[in-house]
């Protein structure tokens, strides 16, 4: 079967894709790894506020209303019809903290760490919006699926894909790949992180208010997360002082 697979970096594109081709037969992902602006790269900003696109390299000036269109010019540019497309989704926090170590390693994106960014936020809830109403026109074509999921319920989850897009599983057993393109080996340390959300424990509450604040009820509705309730951050910054 012919698919494609889309999200934001640091959303586990790369492991969702391993776990897919770990477990089931005659599959084929055919997104295009270069060039970036294109709609077959799987972090290809769909959406069309293209002025908020943080990463210049994926600046375009695609524009499509529906599911339709967008199909039609995927099956142009790859030669392949009635393709499905698998849609990988982060719990917005604990994406952020991934998403900003990119941002600032290597100077990938222009920003300071310590400084707050609303433009990632702005990011995430176009990016998945979008998703989530091409969901609503093709449910039989588009399956999303969160990371943390496919982490905590693995063996649910690979039963819902195969029941939807009737893949024949390569066992009578699922299982997580033990090593992913791009990034470290999925190790127990780093599955325990997700699960237990310790990642909702390292953020600085500056970082934390913008982030909750700015995101898309929704939009987090819709992919099933939770907004985290934060206050002000007064007594975590250092105000003027009177010099006189």
């Amino acid at each position: 079967m012919d698919l494609m697979i889309y999200g934001l970096e640091r959303s586990g594109t790369n492991f969702t894709e391993a776990v897919m081709l770990e477990n089931f037969k005659n599959i084929q992902f055919w997104n295009e790894h270069y060039p970036d602006a294109l709609p077959t790269h799987k972090h290809f900003r769909l959406y069309d506020e293209k002025h908020f696109i943080p990463i210049t390299q994926f600046l375009n000036n695609f524009h499509f209303s529906d599911f339709q269109s967008f199909d039609q010019k995927v099956s142009q540019l790859t030669g392949k019809s009635n393709l499905k497309y698998v849609i990988a989704v982060k719990d917005p926090y604990a994406w952020y903290q991934s998403f900003m170590k990119l941002a600032t390693k290597g100077n990938y994106i222009p920003v300071r760490a310590k400084i707050a960014n609303g433009q990632f936020m702005l990011d995430w809830n176009l990016f998945h919006k979008k998703w989530l109403q091409f969901a609503e026109e093709a449910p039989e074509r588009i399956q999303i699926i969160r990371y943390e999921d496919m982490i905590n319920q693995t063996d649910e989850n690979l039963g819902k894909i195969r029941a939807k897009f009737e893949f024949e599983p390569k066992s009578t057993e699922w299982h997580l790949p033990k090593k992913v393109g791009m990034s470290r080996s999925f190790n127990a340390k780093r599955m325990l992180y997700y699960k237990k959300g310790s990642f909702k424990e390292k953020f600085p509450a500056t970082h934390m208010r913008v982030i909750s604040e700015m995101l898309d009820p929704d939009v987090l509705s819709g992919l099933g997360y939770e907004k985290i309730e934060t206050e002000a951050t007064y007594d975590f910054q250092t105000n003027y002082k009177p010099t006189r």
